[in-house]
């Protein structure tokens, strides 16, 4: 029998033996703390939440980064988020060190409880990710394989065109209905109605719903995943009951137009489209056919909401630079003339328009963040540790209005393309990094040159009473502040050039 001395002993050694290894925790976790890279200090368990913005991170990122310097660490409720600001950092880890970096963060409401990490853009580099790459790739992965779909391009922006003469409807409501007209031939095959589209509607509203469940602290569930096998009926637990709806209607978004393609493929009718040419296909086979749909959904939303978002802000950039609009019109004028519509033969003979598009899609960053990563295993950058599982943030936003690089960044300068050497395309930034490079930049740039070139063929725009008098780019301007940022719905004048280009788009009816 153990003496009350010796009992003693026992707690005395055990007490010191606890106290020794929480110190050593302690100081573990505090070294750990030490290597990652500066940033602000935040407030226990909460970390920086509280300083996060709802919307326009990117002002908020770059706010630090002036403060901590280009590569920085700020923590969210447990979560490390390492901010990128630097063209350097950004392409070491985005670029050189892609194998590490090449997985999207988990997204618990967007992806586990709705479902779009069955979408390209947030679906981890496996096996069905390698697939949706070989269809992009396949049909419109270069410049020459995207030339099949030019008709498809040059037919829905004459309707667009011609639509915006009519006396109904606003300017953001004609973009979007040309967005996803487009998106839905290209995908589908599927020609829209004019005044009202199902289809249209649907991925509308999808897209709503993926801009809710994708925003940064929106769902508690995010930080605490557990919370997702809560029930939908125990109180407080609503966002079980949205992601019920919301997965629904990603499910019609994926299912019906694919259906309806398959519908019209057996009876002959199916127009050329994404999906018909890989159902024809001769190596096509049922296994392959959840790939094909969810990449064809991919098309179907992705390039409704960006080319709607940059075209929007294109329009916006030129109302508020009548000069570069008058420059672009009268290039215009020299090279395509007033008989016809201008087309992609004549891209390379437009270099104002091209250098008009580039500063636009530079000065409105449509993708501030451009997509998030995941750290695979514990790194190091510059001496600094980035540790397993943490959030990548390319800043891009910052890069694209640093003014060592574009002088007067939050200005429209399309002259600073014109020179022998301009400085880094746009693209190179917003449409991704490495494995994840948008699979559609080709299709996008497309689109949006052959709208910015047949608007300023025909139509003039300009401020009216309300209208925006600058492109504001603070959280109280002129954009939306999203992940995917829009300008905030603004009211213009736009009416045809004069009598001869408003015969050339009454002309459009017949053909």
């Amino acid at each position: 029998m153990l003496k009350l001395d010796s009992v003693g002993t026992i707690e005395a050694v055990l007490l010191l033996f606890c106290t020794i290894y929480v110190a050593y925790y302690g100081y573990a976790i505090s070294r750990r703390a030490s290597l990652l890279p500066p940033g602000p200090k935040g407030w226990p368990i909460v970390g920086s939440l509280l300083d996060m913005p709802k919307n326009f991170h990117w002002l908020k990122y770059h706010e630090w980064s002036q403060q901590y310097g280009p590569v920085i660490t700020v923590n969210v409720l447990g979560s490390t988020l390492i901010i990128l600001s630097s063209p350097e950092a950004i392409s070491e880890i985005m670029e050189k060190r892609q194998m590490i970096y090449s997985e999207r963060p988990r997204f618990v409401m967007a992806g586990e409880l709705v479902g779009w990490d069955q979408i390209t853009v947030l679906m981890s580099v496996d096996s069905l990710w390698k697939e949706h790459r070989r269809n992009f790739s396949k049909l419109f992965g270069t410049k020459k394989a995207m030339e099949k779909f030019h008709g498809i391009e040059i037919f829905e922006t004459r309707r667009f065109m011609r639509n915006m003469l009519r006396p109904s409807g606003k300017l953001e409501d004609h973009v979007r209905y040309w967005g996803g007209s487009l998106a839905l031939q290209i995908s589908y095959g599927y020609s829209s109605n004019d005044d009202h589209d199902d289809l249209i509607e649907l991925v509308d509203e999808a897209m709503d719903q993926f801009t809710i469940v994708t925003q940064f602290g929106a769902f508690l569930v995010e930080f605490i995943p557990w919370l997702k096998y809560v029930p939908a009926w125990f109180p407080g637990a609503k966002f079980q009951r949205n992601a019920k709806l919301y997965r629904k209607t990603l499910g019609n978004m994926v299912e019906v137009p694919f259906n309806m393609v398959k519908t019209r493929l057996k009876a002959g009718t199916a127009s050329q489209s994404f999906t018909s040419d890989l159902l024809s296909a001769d190596d096509y086979n049922d296994g392959k056919e959840y790939a094909l749909k969810t990449s064809a959904a991919t098309i179907y939303a992705g390039g409704a909401e960006t080319t709607v978002g940059q075209t929007h802000g294109l329009f916006l950039l030129l109302m508020l630079n009548p000069e570069a609009q008058k420059k672009a019109q009268e290039e215009l004028d020299r090279v395509v003339g007033p008989e016809r519509l201008p087309d992609f033969s004549d891209r390379d003979n437009l270099p104002y328009v091209e250098a008009f598009l580039k500063e636009a899609t530079r000065l409105h960053t449509l993708t501030p963040g451009a997509g998030a990563r995941v750290a695979l295993k514990d790194d190091v950058l510059d001496g600094y540790l980035i540790p397993k599982g943490a959030i990548i943030m390319p800043n891009v936003w910052t890069l694209l209005h640093d003014p060592e690089v574009y002088p007067d960044p939050f200005e429209l300068v399309p002259e600073r393309w014109l020179v022998d050497d301009p400085p880094p395309h746009p693209r190179e930034m917003m449409f991704g990094y490495g494995r994840r490079i948008c699979p559609g930049m080709v299709l996008a740039d497309a689109s949006l040159w052959i709208a910015t070139a047949m608007f300023l063929a025909l139509f003039n725009i300009k401020p009216t009473e309300g209208s925006p008098t600058s492109f504001d780019q603070s959280m109280t301007g002129c954009l939306d502040g999203q992940h995917i940022c829009h300008p905030i719905p603004f009211k213009c004048d736009i009416k045809p050039r004069n009598s001869q280009a408003e015969a050339l788009i009454l002309s459009i009816d017949n053909e």
